[in-house]
């Protein structure tokens, strides 16, 4: 997510995707969700390369993860057990992770054909495909996803003092 998609600093403390389709319950395994600030507008091919120097921060995880969207067109998603510190001025690396899944997985909405906003890699029948778990392959996909943000708590020096009023 580049911060020119209009994401405020703050801390985010859920993670959603829309659905394209009714998601029937599906069940993923290892699953895991973290994030990263990166200075990359662009993804590579290469995991940590897009980490910029940066630690990705495990924000929730399950062994399983259960989704389910009904109707079509619906959001679903994740609270944060480990809530991100977002400082709104990097962008911002969605990572997620699982090892199998039931149900085939879902749909979810694709949109903003631009070069570099998505990164995969995954196995087919037991077999890793580009370069899993390292590298990926990069895409011009971008899947539609909405965050919820705590805004960052103004600085007492920022304003001045600050005097309410009634009348």
């Amino acid at each position: 997510m580049l911060k020119s998609d209009g994401l405020p600093a703050g801390t985010i403390t859920k993670w959603e995707w829309n659905a394209a389709v009714n998601l029937t319950p599906c069940s993923y395994y290892n699953y895991r969700l973290t994030l990263c600030h990166t200075s990359l507008s662009a993804l590579t091919d290469t995991y940590v390369t897009n980490y910029d120097g940066n630690t990705p921060v495990t924000a929730y995880s399950r062994n399983p993860a259960t989704t389910s969207a009904v109707p079509a067109d619906s959001w679903f998603g994740f609270d944060f057990d480990t809530p991100f510190d977002y400082n709104g001025g990097d962008n911002l690396i969605v990572e997620v992770w699982w090892e199998e899944d039931t149900n085939g997985g879902g749909n979810t909405q694709w949109n903003f054909p631009v070069n570099g906003r998505c990164c995969f890699s995954y196995i087919v029948n037991g077999n890793p495909q580009s370069g899993y778990p390292n590298k990926g392959y990069v895409s011009y996909f971008m899947h539609y996803m909405r965050a919820t943000v705590s805004p960052s708590a103004v600085a007492p020096t920022s304003l001045g003092r600050v005097k309410a009023l009634f009348g």
